[in-house]
């Protein structure tokens, strides 16, 4: 059992690895070459578009990998119906992008930025519903696979289209043809791979997935907002030279953060089973993987902490220096943003889990006050320090809830 978790925890780790790797070196390049305030667009664009792709599954993913894998014999009949209603949320997610766009006061240039990327919403979706299946069924070298897929081709094709000094649409234009044949890919081998694509409009059992769906839309759309929070804060407040600064570090956090992100995934079919087979023995997982996480946080607490400028003067150039403080503080981040990865597979599996909805609203409130306070009088070290208090507050709340549930 636990060897199947190692496995699957090494093949997302792996290739959670390789496509952000790739992707942080197309990164890199995309800094140099767009230069700051440039950059700061792009930075500003991916992560407004990436805080509605929870939108577009609004909790089906998390849904799929709690009843499949309780229950095999089902997939085609949920795959079949799930299918035409992520497509329609896609499709309402692309439009809440637009209209918030236009709420918030975006440049004409921006919003069309926004509507060109966030296309990329479509095929994403679509790729990764079927990688969920798969999931569930602890079969994660699917996923595996659209990790670096996507990644590769999004860096092939921006970087030619940089390099042939295209506009700055066309590399927005990159991620979704990339992602596109991606989609493509999963599309025609699905029947190969034992998933059967069905297209069945059933209300009724739409009307019964979006009952026990929406909470957990509803914590994984909050969770993406809060993670880019202090990034589209300072889009907002400071403008895009200082987004640019910003995003530089804040890149190195949103990709290592992925790795305790692979472990809760391939935690999460076991932890499903043993919370109503034996808590006693889920908790005593549970804090052996704390212990893991938070020993793997402590080597890049110690790099960001004595190498900071190193880091970002190599990966960037001198222009983003200013950027290397930023990263000592986000360094000291990480430990809570790898502990805090965890409590959410025993929260989620909780018949309380909705109780748990207030306390999560309360930590993004949190954390949008300190953005507020501390960006305006600190800058881009203000966003760091509320990220910094954020995570603070969200394990002390977490922990609290899973020893509460755990006891029952």
């Amino acid at each position: 059992m636990l060897a199947r978790v190692v496995k699957n925890t090494f093949f997302l780790s792996a290739s959670q690895l390789t496509g952000r790797t790739i992707g942080f070196f197309y990164f890199i390049f995309l800094a140099r070459f767009l230069g700051v305030e440039t950059f700061g667009i792009y930075n500003f664009t991916l992560a407004f578009i990436y805080n509605f792709i929870p939108v577009a599954d609004f909790g089906m993913e998390r849904l799929v990998l709690r009843d499949i894998s309780r229950k095999d014999n089902e997939t085609s009949f949920y795959l079949s119906r799930i299918l035409p209603l992520r497509v329609l949320f896609s499709l309402g997610a692309y439009i809440a992008v637009l209209l918030l766009a236009l709420a918030l006061g975006q440049s004409s240039t921006q919003i069309f930025y926004l509507a060109v990327y966030g296309l990329f919403i479509f095929p994403f979706g679509f790729t990764y519903l079927l990688t969920g299946f798969f999931n569930a069924k602890e079969k994660m070298h699917f996923m595996a696979v659209a990790n670096i897929a996507g990644p590769i081709l999004t860096a092939i094709l921006g970087t030619t289209f940089v390099l042939l000094k295209f506009p700055l649409v066309f590399v927005f234009l990159a991620a979704v043809i990339a992602h596109s044949f991606t989609a493509l890919f999963f599309l025609f081998k699905s029947f190969s791979w034992g998933l059967k694509l069905g297209w069945v409009i059933d209300k009724k059992f739409w009307k019964k997935v979006l009952s026990q769906s929406w909470a957990f839309a509803f914590i994984l759309i909050l969770a993406v907002f809060y993670l880019r929070l202090s990034l589209i804060m300072i889009g907002l407040i400071k403008g895009p030279y200082f987004t640019g600064l910003y995003g530089s570090a804040f890149k190195f956090t949103e990709a290592i953060i992925l790795i305790p992100q692979a472990l809760a995934l391939a935690l999460f079919p076991l932890s499903s089973r043993l919370f109503l087979q034996d808590k006693e023995k889920l908790f005593r997982i549970y804090k052996k993987g704390l212990g893991v996480l938070f020993l793997m946080s402590l080597p890049f607490v110690l790099v960001f902490s004595l190498f900071s400028k190193f880091i970002i003067g190599f990966a960037y150039g001198s222009d983003y220096l200013a950027a290397a403080p930023v990263l000592v503080v986000l360094g000291f981040a990480l430990v809570l943003f790898f502990l805090n990865v965890l409590p959410g597979n025993i929260i989620q599996n909780s018949p309380q889990f909705k109780r748990f909805l207030p306390w999560a609203v309360l930590n993004f409130i949190v954390k949008l006050i300190l953005c507020l306070i501390l960006i305006p009088r600190f800058s881009i070290m203000g966003a760091a320090y509320a990220v910094l208090g954020g995570e603070l507050i969200g394990l002390f709340i977490n922990n609290i809830f899973v020893l509460r549930v755990i006891k029952r």
